[in-house]
């Protein structure tokens, strides 16, 4: 038994858990701090913003999330649901900025985004 408890802990020992980015990607998102946000993108990801929906590098991403961010000022964010299905995490959320409120969707594949929308809220 005893041997088996010590085979059964070395075993576990090896297996990291993969790192939750979904507070850093909420915590990103009340910040308006596109950096820390892009760097959890996928190489390439679907991104829509407002009227604006292509796929994109993280570059191209960048850049379009960060002229968002400096035309709408962001003054918080809300998670409104988190679910998980079939190794995919789906996000959605409530921005508030400086000229109203947007409703933010985010699909997370393997650990990264790999979609990305900021919409008119509804509210």
């Amino acid at each position: 038994m005893k041997l088996f408890t010590a085979i059964l802990l070395s075993v576990f020992s090896f297996i990291a858990p993969t790192k939750d980015i979904t507070d850093d990607i909420v915590n990103a998102l009340k910040q308006g701090n596109t950096q820390v946000l892009v760097s959890n993108f996928a190489e390439k990801v679907s991104v829509k913003i407002l009227n604006q929906e292509d796929l994109l590098s993280k570059a191209q991403s960048q850049s379009l999330i960060e002229d968002f961010f400096n035309r709408h000022k962001v003054k918080n964010f809300q998670t409104a649901h988190s679910s998980f299905m079939n190794g995919q995490q789906f996000i959605t959320g409530n921005l508030e900025c400086n000229d109203g409120k947007y409703r933010v969707s985010i699909l997370l594949r393997g650990n990264v985004i790999s979609q990305f929308r900021i919409e008119n809220s509804n509210d």
